[in-house]
């Protein structure tokens, strides 16, 4: 398996359990790009209606039975996306209303509601629409911990700082060799580049549908209060596919900066007490290296009108993902028997990567 990234090291996981013998490639030291910039969300709620949705539904299936294995700080904690005015409420009442919406498990809940749930929420707002089925994880444990779960087993071996220059397939099956001179060799290999678009790969990428999106995020510092709900506010409705056919003109329109930033307020509640918040999207390249200051003041501004109280920004950073832009839910292809590019999830990469795997690991037919 070539990759670090939870793609990768799903698939990786995945194969070891089939029962095949795995040996897993990073080209860094350690895995240092989207799948531990993000938010750890296992977010089901905001999948599109149909394929996406089974899809998330099978990987949430995985992910508790992945996260009662490996210490990844897997919990069912569940969302709450809060309405801070009486629109807002009515497009979630929409949503609570959805053909699917138990599958989903949403249900709609007024203020009161919310805070018998999370007192921590002291702001002004309406109510809110909860999502069960929607999970998260600890990003800096979520690599590790399935690495050292299979690490348990001699059938897998974890090889970091090999950096793959080129692939080949042979009537001996499927190689690679890392800038070193070095050759592995295997029957079945999952190519899971993350971002690199170019490289090795560059050929099997020229006029793909797929792009690279830029994002900012943050981190508060720690509390002593817990939190245990992920919280997003009503504009994550206008990014999310599953709420397309709803009411969405009737939300307040968005802030100059947030519209340009294509922007919208998910926290993730950490073990250390402090919320993984966000984001931006820029999807024009080349991306700029600087971190814009304006996108977490408007961040603040949101979150401290649902809590009701002032958070500071301990840390700052930014990453970039790779996204489908077709009608694909991600992007996938066979380049020689046996050997498959995967990449291509980004915004529900993290959710969706255990069945992403699976449908790999299905179609090896071992």
């Amino acid at each position: 398996m070539v990759g670090g990234g939870v793609i990768g090291t799903m698939h990786a996981y995945l194969a070891l359990k089939a029962g095949l013998e795995v040996i897993h490639v990073e080209r860094d030291s350690i895995p240092s790009s989207a799948s531990v910039r993000n938010f750890g969300l296992v977010w089901v709620s905001g999948r599109e209606a149909g394929a996406e949705l089974d899809l998330a539904i099978r990987a949430r299936q995985l992910w508790g039975e992945i996260g009662s294995e490996a210490s990844i700080g897997f919990r069912p904690n569940g969302s709450l996306t809060i309405a801070q005015t009486d629109s807002e409420f009515a497009v979630m009442q929409e949503a609570a209303a959805m053909d699917d919406a138990v599958l989903r498990g949403f249900r709609i809940l007024h203020k009161r509601e919310v805070q018998e749930l999370e007192p921590l929420l002291g702001g002004n707002f309406i109510g809110g629409l909860q999502c069960t089925t929607d999970a998260a994880v600890e990003p800096n444990l979520l690599l590790s911990g399935l690495r050292n779960e299979m690490s348990k087993n001699a059938r897998y071996e974890w090889r970091p700082d090999f950096d793959v220059v080129n692939f080949a397939h042979s009537d001996t099956g499927n190689h690679i060799v890392d800038a070193n001179g070095e050759k592995l060799s295997a029957d079945f290999l999952a190519l899971c580049p993350g971002a690199a678009h170019a490289g090795f790969l560059s050929e099997y990428f020229q006029e793909a549908p797929i792009r690279k999106v830029f994002l900012q995020m943050g981190a508060t510092a720690p509390i002593a209060e817990k939190l245990g709900h992920s919280i997003a506010d009503a504009d994550s409705m206008r990014y999310y596919p599953a709420f397309k056919n709803l009411s969405l003109d009737q939300l307040p329109p968005q802030s100059k900066l947030a519209k340009e930033h294509h922007m919208q307020l998910l926290l993730a509640p950490r073990f250390d007490g402090s919320f993984t918040i966000g984001d931006t999207h820029l999807y024009e390249e080349p991306f700029s290296h600087e971190i814009i200051e304006e996108p977490y003041e408007h961040l603040t501004n949101v979150i401290s009108n649902i809590f009701g109280q002032k958070f500071k920004i301990a840390k700052r950073w930014s990453g970039i993902y790779s996204q489908s832009t077709s009608s694909d839910i991600y992007f996938r292809r066979e380049v020689a028997p046996g050997a498959v590019i995967v990449t291509g999830a980004g915004g529900r990469g993290n959710t969706l990567s255990p069945a992403i795997a699976e449908e790999t690991i299905t179609s090896w037919a071992l």
